[in-house]
Formats: structure tokens, C-alpha cells, sequence
């Protein structure tokens, strides 16, 4: 099998090429000198999120610019009166999702998942939250079950996501994983597995048996509530 879709609506379906963070949609009037917060360095970001905002967040036809802003991130917040507030808000929302995001990153590597599932559960809310899409995550584990590395390997539409095994298994022999955990979001739904998040947790688990890779754990994700297969007994 070439790929495995799960979700709900399966004419909506659709992948992304590999990649560390969401791209943004192309928008409005931004300068292309502010970068996404997940290409900045920790010194950076810490600078953006305690100085004065950006001079380039001039907003146009009320559409926030600011690369991977997702829109209306910040609408409701007290002290938003304007497009161009709400942009530099939705911001320095970003910037500190990204600072946190690293942070209960560096706190789980190396350690084993069992010993860091509280930090996992954040860290797993905060890199969904906001995202009107699903997406796919891999957490690739040594021999202890100690994180080596995590990324974001597919994207999808707000319905479901494409998943193509040949990439899930080149990434664990890349790196050297004895077993990996997975995860993926419900936007605006439930945490409750579809029977196409099931099948396809049983599939991706075939799969990986065929070089010898365990998978311990698939998450789902939907905003403050998580789901594990494993603690249900569905692995």
C-alpha cells in the first residue's frame, strides 16, 4: 500500500511534502523579512517576544500577514481593537508557542516517553493548537524508549490526512529508532478514533514489524484532550 488516508471525508483528501512546521498560507502586504517563529533562532525569538513588535505587521483588508498566523488567533483577547493589534498579538502568540514548544522538547529528549508524558501532552496541544488541519507526528524512540527526535511528517485537510508508510519507515531507519509513538489532530472534533484511525494504526503497526520497529503509542489530539490507543488497550 502506497498510503493510508484516515479521517472522515475522503473526496477532501491530501498530503504535503515532508516538513518541520505548516506552511503558511501566502498573505497580504507581509515583508519578507519576518520569518517564521520555527526558523528563528532562540535568541531571536526571545528578542521579538520582549521588544516592541515588528514594524512590518501593517495589515491589509484585515488579514493578519505575519507568516503562519493562522487567522483570527488572537480575535477575543482583551486590549484587541484593531486588524493590526490583533496581528502583532497573534504574533507574540506564536513566538511564545514556539519558545515553549522547544522547551518541553529539550525537557523529554533523551528521556524515557514514560517519564514525560505530561510534558508530551503539552508539547502535543501546543504544536496542534490553532491548526483548522490535521496533522501527523512521529516520535521516533531508542532501545529505553527514550526520545531521540520529533517531527511533523504529514499534513492534511480539516477532514483527514494521507499517510504514506514507505516515508514513516525510511524516517525510523534514519534515525536508528527501535520504536516509534504517533499522533495526529482532530481539528474542532473529538478525541474519539474514527474505525480509519484504528485500521490505520493497525496497517502502520504491520508495517513497521517488517524491519523490526515497535510502535508503542498513537495519540490524538483535540485542543485541550488527548486520546492514547495504549492506555485504551488498542495496541
Amino acid at each position: 500500500m502506497s498510503y493510508i488516508r484516515i479521517g472522515f471525508r475522503p473526496a477532501l483528501a491530501r498530503t504535503s511534502r515532508r516538513s518541520k512546521r505548516p506552511a503558511a498560507a501566502p498573505a497580504a502586504g507581509p515583508s519578507p523579512e519576518l520569518k517564521s517563529p520555527s526558523d528563528l533562532s532562540n535568541a531571536q525569538l526571545l528578542a521579538e517576544l520582549l521588544g516592541p513588535p515588528p514594524t512590518r505587521l501593517a495589515v491589509e483588508g484585515g488579514a493578519a500577514p505575519s507568516p503562519g498566523i493562522p487567522q483570527g488567533l488572537a480575535a477575543g483577547l482583551p486590549g484587541i481593537t484593531s486588524p493590526e493589534v490583533e496581528a502583532a498579538a497573534s504574533r507574540r502568540l506564536l513566538v511564545a508557542r514556539e519558545l515553549l514548544c522547544r522547551k518541553l522538547l529539550a525537557h523529554m529528549q533523551g528521556r524515557p516517553l514514560v517519564n514525560s508524558r505530561d510534558a508530551l501532552g503539552e508539547w502535543l496541544q501546543l504544536h496542534c493548537a490553532a491548526l483548522d488541519y490535521e496533522v501527523f507526528l512521529v516520535l521516533y524512540l531508542d532501545a529505553q524508549l527514550r526520545l531521540i527526535h520529533a517531527e511533523q511528517l504529514f499534513r492534511g485537510t480539516i477532514a483527514e490526512i494521507m499517510v504514506y508508510p514507505r516515508e514513516v519507515l525510511k524516517g525510523a531507519l534514519a534515525h536508528q529508532a527501535y520504536a516509534l509513538a504517533f499522533a495526529h489532530n482532530h481539528p474542532g472534533g473529538t478525541t474519539v478514533p474514527s474505525a480509519s484511525d484504528r485500521r490505520f494504526t493497525e496497517q502502520l503497526k504491520a508495517a513497521l514489524q517488517t524491519i523490526g520497529v515497535k510502535v508503542i503509542d498513537h495519540f490524538i489530539v483535540a485542543g485541550q484532550s488527548r486520546y492514547s490507543f495504549a492506555e485504551h488497550g488498542l495496541l
